[in-house]
């Protein structure tokens, strides 16, 4: 009886050890009595791990991710609207005042005129008409003698010696500028070939001048208006301007044109 006791006791031992049933135990020392190694989540520590990614992708900021687009992003910034800023501000050249008046003409032999300069030059429009009474004319030549090449400036100045301002007619249908020889004959006459206004209003103000200055391309008039030949240059010698306002006495002066 102690006999089949102890063999029971003996088989339950042997039932309960770890790795029971018999099998060897592998993990343990070469005698088999070592404690049984305990199961970790994952390797240790001093193992390696795989070192590349699923699919080859690199890491972030490495390789040409790093460089990507460097460059481009400097050109902007550098070059972006410099040639455009220097030719709007640098090649851009205000044009030259149009004349207003559209006066002169020397394709048919004339002058070129400008009834602004003066004191005054306003627009007269809706100005009283100037009177003698008030305003006194005065032809001028800007030089007694012109050679050859130099164009004679002629001026007539209004001046009013009146406390009201007034209007005075400098277009073509009202004045008359004529230019003879020393024969009193005719070299050129605003009359003809007229060009510019035909009415043009300048006020003379209170107490001050207005003016109407022409320069004569020292030709005759031409033959034929409509050719658009100018007339033949007149000679060297002396020559008397006049200028002949509606309801004015004519306005003289006289200047020579020197020969070569």
């Amino acid at each position: 009886m102690l006999l089949v006791i102890a063999l029971v006791a003996v088989l339950a031992f042997w039932a309960t050890r770890p790795g029971g049933g018999g099998s060897q135990n592998t993990a343990g020392s070469d005698d088999g009595s070592g404690p049984a190694p305990s199961i970790t989540p994952g390797p240790s520590a001093s193992e390696s791990l795989i070192d590349e990614r699923p699919g080859g992708r690199e890491e972030p900021g490495e390789g040409e991710a790093g460089d990507g687009g460097s460059g481009d992003a400097e050109d902007p910034g550098a070059d972006g609207g410099s040639d455009e800023t220097e030719d709007a501000d640098g090649d851009g050249e205000p044009g030259a005042p149009g004349d207003a008046d559209g006066d002169g003409g020397s394709g048919s032999g004339g002058a070129d005129a400008d009834p602004d300069r003066g004191g005054g030059g306003t627009s007269g429009a809706g100005l009283p008409a100037c009177g003698t009474g008030a305003v006194t004319l005065a032809l001028r030549s800007a030089e007694n003698a012109y050679p050859p090449g130099d164009k004679p400036e002629l001026r007539l100045t209004a001046q009013n010696a009146s406390g009201d301002s007034c209007a005075l007619d400098f277009g073509h249908g009202s004045l008359t500028l004529t230019i003879a020889d020393s024969d009193d004959e005719e070299v050129w006459s605003s009359a003809v070939c007229p060009t510019g206004r035909a009415s043009h209003l300048v006020a003379v103000p209170a107490g001050d001048s207005a003016a109407h200055t022409v320069l004569w391309d020292r030709r005759h008039n031409a033959d034929d208006c409509d050719s658009g030949e100018p007339g033949a240059p007149a000679a060297a010698g002396t020559y008397i301007a006049e200028a002949d306002l509606d309801g004015f006495p004519v306005a003289r002066t006289s200047f020579r044109l020197n020969q070569d």
